[in-house]
């Protein structure tokens, strides 16, 4: 069971983080003229396979990147935040500490700050604020849980900057995924536990509810591979509205099959992976065959899901649900379950295929999940779609979106000693075509092994 919280000292770090905490070290004596006390690294997570069910209470497989957020903070005298990037896109965020926490327009990167700040709140009736200063290596918009990070990150920093310590990973997890929804993003809490409680050189198969850990060596001879899809699809802006419809959408589908599955009582279920624990006697795929006897394969409202099943609409409104839609909305719920079901079951192929050294395995189900993510979530793009098939062409094994969507990366496994030769054929038929006055295109894809999860840094 992972521990605690510790504090490293910088002069402990590897080299590479070595450097880059010293740099922005002085950055920050630059800008606030002090050295701050402490710098938090979240690393950004890449999901091997497992999109969307994290939500719906079933398990994910991802693994921690070598690239972080970092957030240097020193304490403050007053109850203030100010919190800058080292960015110039990024502009100031300041906001108090004894004023109720209102989020900027959505999109603003200050809201993750905002959304950290409510641990603190939590465990200090009365807390001191602190000067924060933020750089990152993680592509935003990208699939790879930059945002997460971000909220990490600077929640770790202003709980020291307030001499909180000895706090368990496990339940800062839980607690970051739920101040997470402050920015208004239902998100499961996979990204806030691979970010907490990696481990290098292992992907990490997560459950929740409750959370928990396990995890599972990553093959030598092999890197994990990220690549660019160059769209981006940031949570925080128009993609958000997408994101919470799946989750909406899935909700619904778990009140309908529980309707069915015992219409004169039926259960208040809002998790698809709760119907397996009500209803042990129901094989998994029976839940998408039963939903698909009864429910029409087209997008139907609320409305109409409820005269079809003629039944009250009420039965099928979801309750944890904190941003709900329209009554109106157009729902695909036949696809979505089969979506989640089916990828709960790779999960666990893929889980069992990676710790016996299976990747023959391992790039079927990943290619079963691109493909379901594409067809049944409908969540990729033409860009995903170019970029899997060059980096299949490519010689990488299991080529696939990563993230929620709409964008972002694709993640691949390619052999360690294959890698300049993939690098330099999808460079050639993916990047170059569509950035023809470019030469190095290093920024866009990169390979990694697994990677620790976050830690908190003293400058002493």
């Amino acid at each position: 069971m992972p521990g605690d919280l510790s504090v490293t000292s910088w002069r402990h770090l590897p080299a590479g983080e070595k450097d880059r905490v010293g740099a922005l070290v002085e950055q920050f004596r630059k800008r606030f003229s002090r050295a701050p006390t402490f710098v938090a690294l979240a690393p950004g997570r890449v999901n091997l396979i497992g999109e969307h069910t994290d939500y719906n209470g079933y398990p994910v497989l991802p693994a921690a990147m070598e690239r972080h957020i970092a957030v240097a903070a020193a304490p403050r005298s007053d109850e203030l935040v100010t919190a800058q990037a080292t960015a110039p896109r990024f502009d100031l965020c300041t906001f108090s500490l004894r004023a109720p926490l209102q989020p900027a327009s959505a999109g603003h990167w200050g809201n993750y700050v905002k959304a950290a700040a409510q641990l603190l709140l939590a465990r200090r009736s009365d807390p001191r604020g602190a000067d924060l200063l933020v750089d990152g290596t993680i592509p935003a918009g990208a699939g790879l849980s930059s945002s997460s990070a971000l909220v990490v990150g600077a929640g770790l920093a202003l709980l020291a900057s307030a001499g909180i310590s000895g706090l368990s990973r496990l339940s800062l997890a839980e607690e970051f995924a739920e101040a997470e929804q402050f920015v208004g993003t239902m998100s499961g809490g996979m990204d806030q536990a691979c970010c907490l409680l990696a481990q290098e050189q292992c992907a990490l198969r997560i459950d929740f509810f409750p959370l928990r850990v396990r995890p599972v060596s990553f093959p030598a001879g092999h890197h994990i591979v990220v690549c660019h899809s160059l769209v981006t699809a940031e949570k925080s802006g128009p993609a958000r509205t997408a994101y919470n419809l799946r989750v909406w959408e899935c909700r619904v589908a778990a009140r309908v099959l529980a309707f069915l599955l015992n219409r004169l009582r039926p259960l208040s279920i809002d998790r698809l992976a709760d119907l397996e624990r009500h209803f042990p006697s129901v094989p998994r795929h029976s839940f998408v065959d039963l939903l698909a006897d009864h429910i029409p394969d087209r997008p139907l409202s609320l409305d109409e899901i409820a005269r079809v099943l003629k039944a009250d609409v009420g039965t099928f409104l979801p309750e944890r649900t904190k941003a709900p839609l329209p009554l109106d909305t157009p729902l695909s719920i036949v696809r979505r379950a089969r979506h989640v079901f089916s990828e709960a079951t790779r999960v666990e192929l893929a889980e069992q295929a990676l710790r016996e050294g299976d990747l023959r395995t391992l790039h079927g189900a990943m290619r079963a999940s691109h493909a379901s993510c594409r067809d049944d979530y409908e969540v990729g793009c033409s860009e995903l779609e170019a970029l899997v098939k060059a980096a299949t062409e490519s010689g990488a094994l299991g080529a696939r979106l990563t993230g929620a969507g709409f964008g972002g990366c694709t993640v691949q496994l390619v052999q360690t000693e294959q890698l300049p030769e993939f690098f330099e054929r999808i460079d050639q038929t993916f990047y170059a075509p569509r950035l023809p006055h470019q030469r190095c295109f290093a920024d866009y894809r990169f390979a990694f092994r697994p990677s620790s999860g976050a830690k908190l840094v003293v400058i002493d």
